[in-house]
């Protein structure tokens, strides 16, 4: 055999040598990650994120059709809308788990696109810039800045899509929250010669603790996500919620008390919006603010990542051409770095951040345990109230959330139960509405 021959064959047994660790689904590829229990390579790993995005994207769609292709979309009877393009709205946190949703979004548009048919939806991309909002001065200014610096990145990355910027003081001209039961706080005419930034910074600062202050803002940026949507007509507003998310929320809205309000905030589906406008106006005492009917209009709040674990998305992040790791702010990453370390005072720590700790470690050891809380969550039942065709719910004024009547005494135990009254700008007495006990607590420590 020539010298010729002998490479050859070297060559043929060098290609059909068997792979020292196959990925465990194409078996292919030598795989280099780990995925639930398997081996698998970064091709197969990159499918199963976003075949598990897309699944729900698709639930969506069915949820969504456009007029004259089945049922209507939920608010377009109320806005006239008469788009033949289904019209998302998407909360941007820029970290791991919204920027990985926007990308898987995007790839979304570009198979389709790439095969001739037209984009299944137009996306608008929301940010609530909370910084800005509690820094006054120069430093507002430096946070206004660091925020549409980072979101020209992702405008340069994503040119199709609409990038906002809506500061946290928006929410101090919402009418989906019942300002007169903040009281004793402030409310939003209280101070009018101030900014609405010197406004809102005020409110966070004669709230009680830090664990107030984060539940503040998120139910803030909450608010302000679903009056966007409403504003911008979108058919549904999505949240890259991980399943580990889904499960940190679950236990520390639990330990606020807030159990009752979980399938309304955990749970996909049509969420009803109150309006709180008219009460306010009347501040009649006959017609407390917080029993408000719920507007007709609905917003539908999806999870598309409810199914992914956070240290899955950020696996992801990684595998991305570029990797989204370029674009995920320095903000973000400090804030876990700073949470996965170690606790010298809980003086200052959140529910929140307690949760992020207890699931960090959970989700590397037990993943499973993390994925049944999500899914046991995913099978409540929403007791809407509804008698005779008309809603006799009532809501909390503050997270908008249905009131537990029973739950809340019970949760209240011997504190009982305080009438607040404030005045306003005019001088005119105003009656607080009615909050759950775990704004109750929020608010009054």
């Amino acid at each position: 055999m020539t010298f010729r021959a002998l490479n050859h064959a070297h060559i043929a047994m060098e290609e059909t040598k068997p792979l020292a660790r196959p990925c465990a689904k194409c078996r292919a590829q030598e795989a280099t990650l780990d995925s639930r229990s398997q081996a698998v390579c970064s091709d197969c790993f990159a499918k199963f994120i976003s075949t598990k995005c897309i699944k729900q994207i698709a639930i969506l769609g069915k949820e969504t059709r456009v007029p004259g292709h089945g049922p209507p979309p939920p608010n377009t009877a109320a806005t006239g809308d008469t788009t033949s393009a289904r019209r998302y709205l998407v909360g941007l946190s820029l970290g791991v788990s919204s920027s990985v949703l926007l990308q898987l979004l995007n790839e979304n548009i570009e198979f389709q696109l790439a095969r001739g048919r037209n984009a299944p939806f137009e996306l608008t991309i929301v940010h609530v810039d909370a910084s800005s909002s509690l820094s006054l001065g120069s430093q507002q200014q430096q946070s206004d800045n660091a925020a549409e610096e980072i979101l020209s990145k992702y405008r340069q990355r994503y040119p199709r899509f609409d990038f906002r910027c809506i500061p946290l003081s928006a929410a101090l001209s919402l009418q989906t929250i019942d300002w007169t039961a903040l009281t004793p706080l402030t409310l939003p005419d209280s101070h009018p010669s101030k900014s609405p930034a010197g406004r809102l910074s005020e409110l966070f600062d004669n709230l009680p603790s830090a664990a107030s202050r984060t539940d503040t803002l998120r139910l803030f940026i909450r608010h302000i996500l679903i009056s966007t949507s409403r504003l911008e007509r979108c058919q549904a507003l999505l949240l890259g919620h991980s399943t580990t998310a889904l499960a940190e929320l679950t236990l520390s809205e639990t330990a606020k008390g807030r159990g009752f309000s979980l399938p309304w905030q955990i749970n996909d589906g049509a969420l009803p919006v109150v309006n709180y406008s008219s009460s306010i106006k009347t501040n009649s005492p006959e017609v407390p603010a917080a029993t408000a009917a719920a507007a007709a209009e609905t917003v539908l709040i999806y999870h598309p990542l409810q199914d992914v674990l956070r240290k899955e998305l950020t696996t992801y992040a990684t595998l991305t051409s570029p990797p989204l790791t370029a674009l995920i702010s320095d903000l973000q990453d400090k804030t876990i770095a700073t949470s996965s370390s170690a606790v010298v005072s809980h003086k200052d720590l959140s529910i929140e951040e307690v949760m992020f700790r207890y699931f960090a470690e959970v989700e590397e050891n037990y993943p499973s345990v993390v994925a049944n809380v999500a899914r046991t969550t995913g099978k409540l039942l929403r007791l809407d109230g509804t008698a005779g065709g008309e809603n006799t719910t009532t809501w909390c004024g503050m997270c908008s959330m249905p009131l537990d009547e029973q739950g809340d005494k019970r949760w209240r135990g011997e504190l009982g139960e305080e009438e607040k009254t404030t005045t306003t700008a005019n001088g005119t007495a105003a009656t607080g509405g009615r909050l759950c006990y775990g704004c109750e607590r929020t608010t009054l420590g």
